[in-house]
């Protein structure tokens, strides 16, 4: 090692400044951390809960017979075919309208939307947030002519490469 620096000195010397590099046994790896924090589903949270459809009425037996309504249907109807036409033209129309509004009451009460409930169990995700202390990088320190020198990497280091510059005045 002494003959090292008695080379570099002598270069010195002789060139009137130099700037050398030279590699030192890293001593001391410092990890650099830094807080991560992330979502993770720890349960679930589940509940009954009532959901309401509307569904068409036809099959329910009230729907399967003629009702009020028909009936009511059916004398609009007449009434309104009796706005049209004189004699049997009249007469016609009054069994067209009559009959037209049977058919339209009754295909409304088939149609009717009517609504169902039923019940469902629901379940919702249960979150927790959780930190953890996550390494970034290594402080890869040595000690080089007396002083403490540091260096900032991802990944540990074995060797710092410090360059030095001599200036012969």
């Amino acid at each position: 090692m002494q003959t090292t620096k008695y080379l570099k000195l002598l270069l010195v010397l002789s060139l009137g400044s130099s700037v050398y590099a030279e590699s030192i046994k890293v001593e001391e790896q410092i990890a650099i951390t830094k807080p991560y924090t992330k979502k993770v589903k720890v349960g679930e949270k589940c509940y009954e809960q009532t959901i309401e459809t509307v569904v068409n009425c036809r099959g329910n037996e009230e729907t399967n017979t003629i009702g009020v309504d028909t009936i009511i249907g059916g004398v609009l109807g007449v009434a309104v075919g009796n706005q049209f036409g004189k004699g049997s033209g009249n007469d016609a129309a009054k069994v067209i309208g009559g009959l037209s509004g049977m058919a339209i009451a009754n295909d409304a009460r088939n149609n009717k939307q009517c609504k169902s409930y039923r019940e469902v169990t629901k379940c919702d995700p249960v979150y927790e947030y959780q930190t953890q202390e996550v390494t970034v990088g290594y402080r890869n320190c040595a000690n080089f002519n007396g002083q403490r020198v540091c260096k900032e990497t991802k990944k540990p280091l074995d060797y710092l490469e410090v360059t030095q510059k001599i200036i012969v005045h």
